[in-house]
């Protein structure tokens, strides 16, 4: 898995879990929604700035976009973030 993939697939795996679909995760970062779902399909090469936002709107510290276990996760969500049942 490339690091493009590993940090799509995390952002992918938090988007998920706050229960947001693109255009509202494109809100929250200021991201057009076009760069949200290129960046969830591993196609962005995202500046350390981007990865910082993604981070921060998700609470979380940046290096948890880099973890392969959530990425895996990720690879098994369904197609529209309503048909998920978010991690308690």
């Amino acid at each position: 898995m490339t690091t493009m993939e590993l940090v799509g697939l995390n952002t992918k795996w938090y988007r998920y879990q706050y229960n947001l679909t693109q255009e509202q995760f494109a809100g929250k970062t200021k991201f057009k929604m076009a760069y949200i779902s290129t960046i969830e399909n591993g196609q962005a090469n995202l500046t350390c700035k981007n990865i910082d936002c993604i981070a921060k709107s998700f609470n979380i510290k940046p290096i948890l976009l880099f973890e392969e276990e959530t990425a895996n996760a990720a690879k098994n969500l369904p197609k529209r973030v309503d048909m998920h049942k978010k991690l308690k």
